[in-house]
Parts: structure tokens; sequence; C-alpha cells
């Protein structure tokens, strides 16, 4: 090749460890390379050239042929004894993309979307770069590792693949055992990116703690670790990441609806949480694409919003999450707490991205990790400060019977239920001043059942009961009391 710059010499005559010199190769100049025991400036005059061309004398040749019976030229190929990188961090990697030591990063510029095919795919460090698509593979995690397996990182794919300028997760690494970010880049208008470092970016590019370039890029990007380190190569494997089972929590019963994988971007759906969106294919894997399943013709009267490893979750009433709304919001119990208290949601039709559900008020929320659940795909620090970190996001839901009293034995009992509106944010939807004409719903037991009424005008009775779901507000009433126009009602607002 045509250079001007340092390259690594194996061992020679005056070392046995593996170093640089200065050479030179380049066109203008037809007696070159010179390949030379040490810098090039240190050498021309003092007999430690060993090769040159186009039959050159001068000193060049004079210092050294004559006295050492000329020079030779030989090549062999020798089987490096490197470590096997597909057993790292657990084993099970498959290579599929390979650049061999030299000066030039990886020919591909598919933005590691494993559409790129080149080369002949093979297992020697020195082999030319070569590429396998891996696009339709199966897998959640890239390695990418020097051929000599001493620099190496662990990173989950969404963390690898898509455009970005920022910090991205890396599972683990040659230089840490724990997971950490680094700033990496991936913009459409380098196509020698994506960047994937070591360390963040500013402080890998000119230290050889670059583990990966496209576009055949060059450089001290390549030159500082590339020769050193007997190449690069690309892996990946599909791993089972074991995670707790969200759907025992608060005494079980949940049923899994809707899924969204560890990455930068919430929920694709746009349904409100009403239950009519339907796209992916059900699965059980922290790992696995986005997914919803269709529920809303299932009976259910809560709602648990949790990361994929359980760690934060909130259960909260279905009317609580569902409609418009742009105020305090019930939850029932959540990992902030065991109590019931109220949190200040968002659901309003301009926002796409809306529901908001959050742990505490949206306020506190958004940045710093605690919403639990948003829609159309967004992303920002909406997303990458929890769904990452936590293995992604869940929503189940499930009827529960709540344990509440029988309000129809207040006051000596033989009462009879006539209408009913469940815990929520509106009134009966009724309309007939109490006449007992409204008829609407299916009538139920269940505290949380849909609004209904049945007719009572021809019923014979002279008493009201009017008592919330468990009973602790009630009062007694006169049929006359609660029936007709009142004379005496004050001027504002409705009966």
């Amino acid at each position: 090749g045509q250079f001007a710059g340092r390259r690594y010499i194996t061992k020679s005559s005056t070392s046995s460890k593996r170093y640089t010199a200065q050479w030179y190769s380049r066109r203008r100049y037809p007696w070159e390379p010179w390949v030379t025991l040490k810098d090039w400036r240190f050498s021309w005059n003092r007999g430690l050239i060993m090769y040159g061309e186009a039959g050159y004398g001068n000193i060049h040749a004079s210092k050294i042929l004559p006295q050492h019976m000329g020079a030779d030229v030989y090549i062999r190929q020798k089987k490096l004894k490197l470590p096997d990188c597909s057993k790292l961090a657990g084993g099970g990697w498959k290579l599929v993309r390979h650049v061999p030591p030299g000066d030039k990063w990886h020919p591909a510029r598919d933005d590691l979307q494993g559409t790129a095919r080149y080369g002949t795919p093979s297992k020697f460090p020195s082999a030319p770069a070569w590429s396998i698509p891996f696009k339709q593979n199966k897998f959640n995690e890239f390695l990418f590792a020097t051929g000599d397996c001493e620099k190496w990182l662990v990173a989950p794919r969404y963390s690898v693949q898509g455009q970005f300028a920022g910090r991205r997760y890396i599972t683990k690494s040659s230089t840490s055992s724990k997971r950490y970010t680094a700033q990496w880049y991936s913009r459409r208008r380098y196509p020698w990116e994506p960047w994937v470092t070591l360390k963040d970016w500013r402080f890998s590019w000119n230290k050889g703690l670059i583990m990966y370039g496209e576009a055949g890029y060059g450089n001290v990007h390549a030159k500082a670790i590339l020769p050193k380190h007997f190449g690069a190569n690309v892996y990946i494997r599909d791993r089972i990441i074991p995670v707790p089972d969200c759907s025992k929590m608060d005494g079980g019963g949940w049923k899994l609806v809707r899924h969204v994988p560890p990455g930068y971007n919430w929920h694709p759906a746009k349904d409100d949480l009403r239950g009519t969106a339907k796209y992916g294919r059900p699965s059980k894997r922290v790992s696995a694409p986005a997914w919803s399943i269709k529920f809303d013709k299932t009976p259910f009267n809560e709602f648990l919003f949790a990361t994929g490893d359980c760690k934060k979750w909130l259960i909260a009433p279905k009317w609580s999450a569902q409609g418009q709304f742009a105020n305090h919001r019930q939850v029932i119990k959540s990992s902030v707490s065991k109590r019931r208290y109220a949190a200040r949601w968002y659901s309003r039709r301009r926002y796409p991205w809306e529901p908001w559900v959050t742990l505490r008020d949206w306020r506190h929320s958004w940045n710093k990790g605690m919403i639990l659940y948003g829609e159309a795909s967004y992303g920002n620090i909406h997303a990458s400060k929890i769904l990452p970190v936590h293995y992604g996001a869940n929503v189940y839901i499930r009827q529960k019977n709540y344990n509440l009293p029988d309000c129809s034995k207040l006051d000596g009992g033989g009462w009879k239920m006539v209408r009913h509106v469940p815990a929520g944010y509106n009134w009966h939807p009724a309309k007939d001043d109490l006449q007992g004409t409204a008829v609407y719903g299916t009538p139920s037991k269940f505290m949380s059942a849909p609004a209904w009424s049945i007719p009572f005008k021809t019923t014979k009775f002279n008493e009201f009961l009017f008592a919330t779901g468990d009973c602790k507000k009630w009062l007694g009433a006169p049929k006359w009391s609660g029936q007709g126009q009142d004379n005496n009602s004050p001027p504002w607002g409705k009966k």
C-alpha cells in the first residue's frame, strides 16, 4: 500500500517484541517502499535498510548489501495462536464481520444493520475483510472484539443500531464488568459511523479505544488499534435475559397485553390505552420487539404498569388511566408507595404520545426515569432514562374482585340496588330526575362494572338509600325528598 507513517514490526534482529518504525511507500518515489529496522531517519545512512526497489543505490545500498551478502525477501502463512473471542462473556457468539490488522476500518456502510455482504468468511485474523448478512438473524446483543480479544465490549442491539449522537449502554467490557454508558455517534452524514468505543468518543478516537468503524476509514482511528491487536471482529448472539415475573405482583392474576423492549422509544400504540392497538408478536422475552394485543373487549378493572425488571411499577384503576385528562389520577399502590395516592398525569388528544403514566407528578418524573407508559414511539429523555436501564416496560390488566361490604344490609336491610356508577370522574349517565325511567348498561354486583340502571318507576317503595361503593358514606331519604322539583333549591349549578 501507499503510506508515510509508522508501521508495525512483529519482531526483528534488534527486538524480540512488537514495535513500530517510520516507513515510506509513495508513488512519486519509484525506489520505495523503504523497509527499515528503525525509523527511516535513523536508518537510511546506517546500514539499517532491509528493502528498497528500482535498483536504487547510494549509501542506502552500500552501507548494508556488500557487508551482509545482499538481502532476501521471504513469505509464509503463519497460524497465529489467538484466543477464541466467541467464548467471551458467557459464549454463544456468532462471528459475522471481520477486518484484518491494518490501517482501515470495516468496508461496510450499513450502520450495523446486517445487510452488507463481501469477502470470504474465514477464522484467520489475517484474512481480508469480510461480512455476512445478519439482518434476519434473531439476536439481542453485539460483541465487538479485537483479534487478540484483549479489548472488547458487549452492547445491547438497541444501543448500537439506529441514528444517534449520545450516551449508549454497554453491558460489560474489557474495562468494566458492570453496565455503563459511553458517548457514541451514528449520523447519516458521516458514512464512517457508527463509532463504537470503550469510553466516550472524545477520550477514545486517538487512544486505540475504538472498537468499530465503517467505510474503510483510516487515520489514527484505525492505526492506533487494528495493527496492534490483530484486527477487529463483530459477533452477535441471542441471550435470554433472566428477569422476575411481574405478573405475580400484588397477588398475581395479571395478563400481559402490551410490551416495549429496552431501547430509546416508547410503545408504538396510539390508542390512549383503550386496548384497540394490535401489532408485533406476543412474547415473554424482554428483548422481543414491541407488541400489543387487543384488550378492549376483555373485562378488567386494574392496570399494572411495570418495567421489565419489575423494579418500577404502579397499579391504577382502569378509569384512572383511560380517557382524556390533565389532572391528578388515582394510583392504588406502586414501587414508591404501598398506599393509595394521586399523581398528575396527562392524556390530551393533541399530543399523540400521551397518556403519560408516571410514578409521581409529571413535572417531577419526565426527566428522572419515572415514566411507566407513553405512546407513539416517543423517545428523548422520556424513554432513555428508564427503558434501557430497566429492560423495557410492560402493561398488564386484571379483573380484581374487591371485598366490599354489602350496603343493602344498612339500617336494617331490605334495600334493592337499582342504579350504579363505578369509581371514576363522572356521575350517573341518567337524566330522569330519579323518576326511575332510565335504563342502560348491564346490572352487576361488581363495583368496577360500567354504569347501569334498571327502571323502578312502577316499583312500590318509599325510601332511597344513596351509598358509596365501600358503604363508608351513605344517607337514607324519603322518596318524596329525592324526587320532584324543589322550590328552595339553590340558584347556582345543577340539581
